[in-house]
């Protein structure tokens, strides 16, 4: 898994040696973590709307590079009609990451890829492309403000700020010092009011199996939404 929901651990020595970097260091280190090699992982989406609760099934497929990566978000049963909406997260070393959404067909030819703009979701969850992107990460503005205890972990607290009066304007992302990976992000306006939080809320290894639950919150709306892997460890 890459992005919010599980970036690419660095080496804990190479993420030590760096805990004392800047802002713009520690940024890079996750904007930048590039797949070892090509997964496929499934997963459950867990949604607590205001008018329910929803379980979605979704398959995250990440597919290497040079320079460049993509990360595929396959919505709904596979191999039922007219087939799974597909989001796809396309990354890349120079620049911020590239949305795309390929509509529900019935047939390979009937796809047509459309270009998305971020702000869409996973089944109708509280994940937006953006934030499974980090794309906050390619923000003019990053600073470091500290450290602090994330579920018992220490942490380097990093500040993103767009620069933006609307929308979200400020993320800020405690990431693990020793695996170089982020544990917890909360989202808010100008106005620093919060609007949403992202938590690693379970994560388990164990021989070739793993488990790991991610879930976010959207403070406005009073919902929340948990993405839930199990199975083969990705590598």
């Amino acid at each position: 898994m890459v992005g919010l929901v599980g970036a690419v651990a660095a080496p804990a020595d190479e993420a030590r040696s760096a805990s004392q970097g800047t802002g713009q260091e520690w940024a890079l280190r996750l904007r930048t973590a590039i797949p070892q090699a090509a997964s496929t992982n499934q997963a459950i989406l867990k949604i607590r709307g205001t008018n329910g609760r929803t379980r979605v099934p979704v398959a995250v497929v990440a597919r290497p590079g040079s320079g460049q990566w993509s990360v595929e978000y396959r919505v709904g049963p596979a191999g039922s009609e007219p087939g799974p909406e597909v989001w796809t997260i396309h990354h890349r070393l120079d620049g911020a990451p590239r949305y795309e959404r390929q509509h529900r067909a019935r047939t390979a030819a009937d796809a047509s890829p459309t270009v998305a703009q971020g702000s869409e979701t996973l089944g109708g969850g509280d994940f937006e492309l953006w934030e499974l992107g980090m794309e906050f990460l390619h923000w003019p503005d990053q600073r470091l403000r500290g450290r602090e205890l994330s579920n018992g972990r220490w942490c380097q607290v990093l500040e993103s700020r767009s620069g933006r009066p609307d929308g979200p304007a400020v993320v800020r992302s405690w990431i693990d010092e020793n695996l170089g990976v982020l544990l917890s992000a909360e989202v808010y306006d100008a106005r620093q009011r919060r609007l949403k939080q992202f938590s690693i809320t379970q994560f388990r290894e164990q021989g070739d199996r793993w488990s790991c639950s991610v879930s976010m919150v959207d403070d406005r709306r009073g919902t929340k939404t948990e993405l839930s892997f199990d199975g083969p460890a990705p590598k």
